[in-house]
């Protein structure tokens, strides 16, 4: 009796990543905030003003004072009970200093503290050249080096902040160079919890203190950055969020609604994705799927129906197709 060997067919599987990929949980955007107050305190002109100027100075004023900035950022008020931080990022534009700007300045360490105090940016601004670093006699109202608020307030003597850092970053001796704190870098968590708390608690939004690691130095060891008077080139916090459940994104924020009612990536309603293709005649199924972020569970579960039907009717024309026979 003669004996055909038996045929096994083999089905090649093309086994798409997005079966094995998770939709995007939640919501997440990146907004750029401006500040709504900055300004820098000297304790050589103690009760001046500096409200107005172009520059923000940190660091030794060369005239025995010691120099420190402050900002602060407006948040929506719609983020609060709706949007969960995830990264912060202050950026500052170094600048030159001296008579004739084109000094570099001292490379350093730049702490960030939360200020405790509510304070006001005022308007003063020593013009003169030789002025930069004092400013002008406070006047009406604005914060110096002895009080957040010359038209009255409790003392603070160089700004009352949080005995710990929030986050700290190096300043190059260079011009015109960004200088980045990073809630991402190690160390820096704190501009986190200090962001989330203004969101949840907006009364505690006092922004930050600058303070230099040149502060004790005695020859005029000083950074000079861009103040938001200066168009395109004052400080920036870029935050990066996401929706807290129940919310979905929203022209930079987060409203209230759920991720199947607006398409997000949770619901699949947005689902764009290229549809698994006819299994081949030949040997195989070659099936690809869309890997697109903006998919959600359920596109993700159509697409794998449709993938192992492909595979079982493939199986099926093969277990057809091979016949065991004997004489």
């Amino acid at each position: 009796m003669r004996r055909f060997p038996r045929f096994v067919a083999v089905v090649s599987l093309a086994v798409p990543v997005a079966l094995a990929a998770t939709a995007r949980s939640a919501w997440a955007f990146d907004v750029v905030l401006s500040p709504d107050q900055d300004t820098f305190i000297n304790s050589a002109a103690a009760d001046n003003n500096d409200g107005a100027s172009p520059s923000l100075y940190t660091g030794h004023s060369g005239m025995g004072g010691t120099m420190r900035a402050l900002v602060r950022f407006a948040i929506p008020a719609a983020w609060k009970g709706s949007v969960t931080v995830t990264r912060v990022v202050l950026a500052a534009v170094t600048r030159g200093t001296g008579n004739a700007e084109t000094t570099v300045p001292t490379a350093a360490t730049e702490s960030l503290q939360a200020l405790t105090a509510a304070w006001t940016e005022g308007t003063g601004f020593g013009d003169m050249t030789t002025m930069n670093t004092v400013g002008q006699d406070c006047g009406t109202s604005g914060a110096t080096w002895n009080q957040p608020n010359c038209a009255g307030g409790t003392p603070w003597a160089g700004g009352s902040v949080s005995a710990t850092a929030s986050g700290v970053a190096s300043v190059p001796a260079m011009l015109e160079a960004t200088v980045t704190w990073d809630s991402a870098t190690d160390g820096n968590t704190g501009m986190l919890a200090d962001v989330q708390g203004w969101i949840d608690s907006p009364g505690a939004n006092q922004g930050w203190r600058l303070s230099s690691s040149t502060e004790d130095a005695t020859s005029g060891e000083a950074q000079r950055f861009y103040s938001r008077e200066v168009a395109g080139k004052g400080p920036t916090l870029t935050v990066t969020a996401t929706c807290r459940a129940g919310f979905v994104e929203a022209a930079g924020g987060c409203t209230a609604g759920s991720a199947a009612d607006s398409g997000a990536p949770d619901g699949g309603a947005a689902d764009s994705g290229t549809p698994p293709t006819k299994p081949s005649s030949g040997s195989g199924c070659s099936c690809s799927f869309a890997t697109s972020e903006g998919q959600g569970p359920g596109s993700h579960l159509a697409a794998a129906v449709l993938f192992m039907a492909a595979v079982a009717a493939t199986r099926r024309r093969r277990r057809r197709a091979v016949t065991v026979s004997g004489t």
